[in-house]
């Protein structure tokens, strides 16, 4: 099952498959098959959003090594080394024992079952919290940006409400499912059955390109309010991976 990484210098997001994982470094695809792909290059520094445990150190992000199109399978194959992370936010990690990939969950006085519940109401908040950035965005970018008084409302109307509108209906969606897991509070054996992967990544991903805001605005000054958007971003793409680990570990 893909996991969604993003490229560090744009926050591009990207779904990849895990292909190896050693202490050397990581090998992962990106399947011409996925819905969400990015063409990387060697030298860019990749959020893989999935918390690592190799040989007592944590890892959760690298640099692209080498990259190479294979036709067999379909997809753009990289390799990249891993770079030392502080310890994950929820009990739940990958580990390499003895050169094997596993799911381990670092705490087991945590249900898996509460772990989701978790996870998916701090996912809501999150997407709150990028809904209360664009809305600020608004004053913000019509008081201090360079964009033609003139037609800033139209603007407004095709860019921002379709932005803040897309957010809203996310977050909506993810509070619903939150709820419905809280309510009905299924085993950790049954968490398949109420969560769907790929609409669950579609809800998650993000809904603002700093590319169009950048080719629009014309204008550094906004790259910081962006930015604090892509932060908390870069935390839902990271919870969106605990969830499919999760999802996985319900499969054994």
């Amino acid at each position: 099952m893909p996991f969604l990484g993003s490229r560090d210098v744009d926050h591009s997001s990207f779904q990849y498959v895990i292909l190896d994982l050693s202490k050397s470094g990581i090998g992962f695809a990106i399947p011409k098959w996925v819905v969400n792909r990015e063409g990387l290059r060697t030298g860019d520094t990749i959020n893989f959003n999935l918390p690592v445990f190799v040989q007592g150190s944590f890892y959760k992000q690298g640099d692209l090594l080498w990259t190479r199109w294979d036709r067999d399978m379909e997809a753009q194959v990289c390799g990249a080394s891993l770079v030392r992370a502080k310890a994950p936010l929820y009990p739940i990690y990958i580990s390499l024992d003895a050169d094997a990939v596993s799911v381990s969950l670092e705490d087991f006085t945590v249900r898996e079952d509460a772990l989701v519940h978790r996870v998916l109401k701090d996912t809501a908040f999150l997407k709150k919290g990028v809904e209360i950035y664009v809305s600020h965005l608004v004053p913000f970018f019509a008081r201090i940006a360079k964009y033609p008084p003139e037609k800033y409302p139209q603007l407004r109307g095709f860019l921002f409400s379709d932005i803040r509108e897309r957010v809203r209906e996310h977050f909506k969606k993810l509070e619903d499912l939150y709820r419905t897991i809280n309510a009905e509070n299924p085993a950790p054996a049954d968490i398949a059955k109420y969560i769907d992967l790929e609409e669950l990544r579609t809800t998650i991903d993000s809904e603002i390109s700093v590319d169009v805001f950048m080719a629009v605005f014309s204008d550094e000054n906004i790259m910081p309010y962006l930015k604090a958007i892509k932060d908390l971003e870069q935390k839902l793409f990271y919870n969106y991976n605990i969830i499919v680990l999760l999802y996985l570990h319900s499969l054994e």
